[in-house]
């Protein structure tokens, strides 16, 4: 640890110069680093669970409400569109952002809410169909799930477009 060395007698006396070692901290130095190094947990996997539906085919398939279902649209260059229900026609599809995506998907909740208690239990909940095009990014698809996330929409599905809904991208992103 600290040495004072001294001199002869009979010498001159100089005031002892101390002197530290720090081999020991250096080696406790060393030891707190291996330490945190072994006990510290790097960057950890982030991963969206994702629950896609099975492919056996059902004998009934499952009916969604047309009052409490959204289609969601998406297409080339961060395209989105939309339209109530699950049948398409051209004159009930809006272009929006996803800013807009999450507006409509927060009242369209409230509506799916005050629907009259006649309806089932399913149609007070909202449903929503995710129809990403091939040419839509998978950054896109995110965008939309984690939407999905934030509002607590438990009932949606990624599905695949019809030819009939990715020609009305295709000519709505025309105009």
């Amino acid at each position: 640890m600290a040495e004072i060395i001294q001199q002869k007698k009979g010498a001159r006396r100089k005031p002892p110069v101390p002197r530290i070692d720090l081999t020991p901290m250096v080696d406790l130095g060393f030891l707190l680093i291996t330490f945190f190094m072994f006990t510290t947990t790097l960057a950890q996997e982030r991963s969206l669970e994702l629950n896609m539906p099975s492919t056996e085919v059902t004998p009934t398939p499952t009916a969604f409400p047309e009052e409490s279902t959204i289609t969601v649209l998406l297409g080339r260059g961060h395209h989105v569109a939309f339209y109530k229900g699950s049948k398409v026609a051209p004159e009930t599809l809006h272009d929006t952002s996803f800013n807009g995506l999450s507006k409509v998907i927060a009242a369209q909740q409230s509506l799916c809410r005050a629907l009259p208690p006649g309806f089932s239990r399913d149609a007070h909940e909202l449903h929503v169909l995710i129809k990403p095009s091939n040419d839509c990014s998978y950054e896109d698809v995110v965008h939309v799930v984690d939407f999905m996330l934030i509002h607590k929409v438990g009932k949606y599905a990624i599905v695949n477009p019809v030819q009939a809904e990715v020609n009305l991208m295709r000519s709505s992103a025309r105009k």
